[in-house]
């Protein structure tokens, strides 16, 4: 394939965040993540890699973003959708429904800390 025919792809990710505790203890336990402090802008930020996409939480006021919720949509094909379930909501979140299955995928909406839907996947075999 030539480069003329390739896709961009996406590497880096920046997230409006209003609880940012919240959303780094949140992030951290539900999908393991490990969070790095950057200071940028006269804050304090914080970045994580999930695969190749660098993840920035920014504090919503120097992004200047001032929606309520679903700033972004995320979904994650995760190996344990049950053990997730069980620490959203000790972790500031909460759950949209019962789980669905369709075509060998279950799959649910939570949400973060700030109120952004997360779809979680979870493929059987």
């Amino acid at each position: 394939m030539t480069t003329a025919n390739k896709k961009p792809r996406i590497t880096g990710m920046t997230l409006a965040v209003t609880e940012m505790e919240k959303m780094i203890e949140f992030y951290s336990e539900i999908f393991q993540l490990n969070f790095e402090k950057t200071e940028m802008y006269g804050a304090t930020l914080y970045n994580t890699q999930i695969n190749d996409v660098a993840i920035l939480f920014c504090p919503a006021e120097i992004a200047e973003n001032t929606a309520k919720q679903n700033r972004h949509q995320l979904e994650f094909e995760v190996q344990d959708l049950k053990k997730i379930l069980s620490v959203v909501k000790k972790h500031h979140g909460s759950t949209m429904g019962n789980p669905t299955e369709n075509d060998g995928i279950i799959q649910v909406g939570i949400n973060d800390p700030d109120n952004n839907s997360i779809v979680l996947k979870q493929i059987m075999n």
